[in-house]
């Protein structure tokens, strides 16, 4: 009898295990997603954050995580190579990626997807309140320190194309390659002259530089403006309001595009339309944890796209009749 009690404990002790062991095997087993952001001075970052949450909540089998990362370029990268499930990008980065131009010269990455678009995204040209550079063209020749975003992302090539404009080259300044959130600091302490970021407005970082120091931004000129976005259109005129900094007394006329959520052509096209139902149906969400995320629409998730989108986003926005 006593064996068989033995037995009967044995028995049960084994039987508790397998069943702790079968509580936590969906967990175990669900699919796990990377999504690439950048700094997390910016509002990618956030944005992120709040897509993982959406897919954690709403897509059962598969759990998300968001990352800071060198944004654009070092994003691409990783989507391609499978590090990254989605993640977000400008739209000329995509655009030279899949057609294998600049930093992907010769290597098209024609996998490359866009799953939505975003929202406006400014190019932010600032100095101290105290700096001598009145204006963008006052940089040329100064071989001034200007941080131009962090190396071979979409915000120093963004840098490149508006100095260009100007007829301003890396020969004409000391170039440092900084992510919004070191440009800050640097700015802060005074180790750079001019900062360069393309960040969601308003941008926590620079909310944070303007509490502790006065900063003046640099406008580009509607003319300016004007020819680049004939020359590409993924980037239009924009102003944002005086008052949306402290100590912002003018309003700065600027540049903006639209950021895309990008994936690989192998992502399976339930899940792209999952994700994308999650996104859209629960929206308010997503408004609630940044002011810039309420211009997330259905309506606009297919503006400003540099590269084919993906059938499960074609196939949704279909549905909710943004496309034809």
């Amino acid at each position: 009898m006593r064996g068989n009690a033995r037995l009967k404990t044995a028995l049960a002790a084994i039987l508790c295990a397998c069943l702790v062991l079968a509580l936590a095997l969906p967990a175990a087993a669900e699919k796990r997603l990377s999504i690439g952001t950048a700094s997390t001075g910016g509002s990618w970052y956030p944005l992120g954050g709040g897509v993982a949450n959406m897919i954690n909540k709403y897509i059962p089998g598969y759990y998300a995580s968001a990352h800071p990362s060198g944004a654009s370029i070092e994003n691409i990268r990783a989507v391609m190579k499978g590090r990254d499930a989605l993640a977000l990008s400008m739209p000329d980065a995509a655009y030279y990626a899949y057609v294998g131009k600049g930093p992907f010269q010769g290597k098209p990455q024609k996998g490359l997807r866009c799953l939505f678009s975003t929202y406006p995204v400014d190019i932010q040209i600032y100095v101290l309140a105290d700096s001598p550079i009145k204006k963008i063209s006052d940089i040329k020749g100064k071989n001034l320190k200007v941080a131009v975003g962090a190396p071979g992302s979409g915000t120093e090539k963004m840098a490149q194309y508006v100095l260009k404009a100007y007829g301003i080259t890396y020969d004409d300044i000391d170039e440092q390659f900084l992510s919004a959130t070191e440009t800050t600091a640097a700015m802060k302490d005074g180790n750079i002259d001019v900062a360069i970021v393309t960040l969601g407005t308003p941008a926590p970082t620079l909310m944070d530089l303007c509490s502790q120091r006065k900063i003046r931004f640099l406008d580009i000129e509607p003319e300016v403006a004007k020819k680049i976005n004939k020359d590409f259109p993924a980037y239009f005129p924009r102003t944002i309001p005086a008052g949306t900094y402290k100590g912002m007394t003018k309003p700065h006329h600027t540049l903006a595009w639209m950021g895309l959520f990008i994936v690989n052509q192998n992502m399976p096209e339930k899940l792209a339309y999952d994700i994308l139902k999650a996104v859209f149906d629960h929206k308010a969400e997503l408004d609630k944890i940044h002011a810039k995320f309420k211009l997330i629409t259905v309506q606009n998730a297919v503006k400003g796209v540099s590269i084919p989108m993906h059938p499960g986003a074609v196939k949704f926005f279909k549905e909710r009749g943004v496309l034809k």
